[in-house]
């Protein structure tokens, strides 16, 4: 293309384009990723539409915080489950026709009030609920019963060592142990 600056003619090369793109814009466009990726340009790579659906569907919520909340057994009994962190959670237990937490007799008669629940992956899907001091006596393990194909139905489980055979006498406090419904 010729210019004229300062009253002369002056040969100006014109910018490469594509169909009226610059080259760059023209393969952000056009390229498929496979070419993108394998000319390293993956920032002009984007997410491809399933991918998006996905990323906003997703809940980014801790997995834990699908155990908070008030759940209820067949017998009445009751657990409140509050957040902590992304691992911990409180846990309160009141029996069925009690308004105050559990008094637990094999631990000085301490109100099962926000005793501390324990998520780890790693281990295990379940929750983790101390009843007695940490590392002895009793252990409730909350875990999701999946055949209702959801997060509103929770097992629960005893966990006593062997070596605490002196809390036997106690074990009528736990059964019979029933499925928890999430109350709304």
């Amino acid at each position: 293309m010729w210019i004229f600056e300062n009253g002369k003619q002056v040969r100006v090369k014109r910018p490469e384009t594509i169909d009226g793109l610059e080259p760059d814009e023209f393969k952000r466009l056009n390229a498929d990723p496979i070419w993108l990726h394998q000319n390293e340009m993956w920032e002009c790579m984007e997410p491809e539409e399933a991918e998006l659906g996905l990323l906003e569907m997703a809940d980014y919520s801790p997995y834990i915080n699908n155990f908070c909340g008030k759940w209820k057994d067949t017998e009445g009994n009751r657990l409140f489950i509050e957040p902590i962190d992304e691992r911990q959670v409180y846990v309160t237990f009141m029996k069925a026709g009690e308004d105050k937490p559990m008094l637990r007799p094999w631990l000085d008669n301490q109100p099962a009030y926000k005793m501390v629940g324990h998520y780890d992956p790693t281990w295990s899907p379940a929750l983790d609920v101390e009843l007695s001091n940490k590392g002895s006596g009793y252990c409730l393990c909350l875990d999701f019963h999946f055949e209702e194909g959801n997060y509103n139905t929770i097992s629960p489980s005893i966990i006593r060592n062997e070596r605490d055979s002196h809390l036997d006498l106690y074990n009528h406090f736990f059964h019979p142990l029933s499925p928890y419904s999430r109350q709304i």
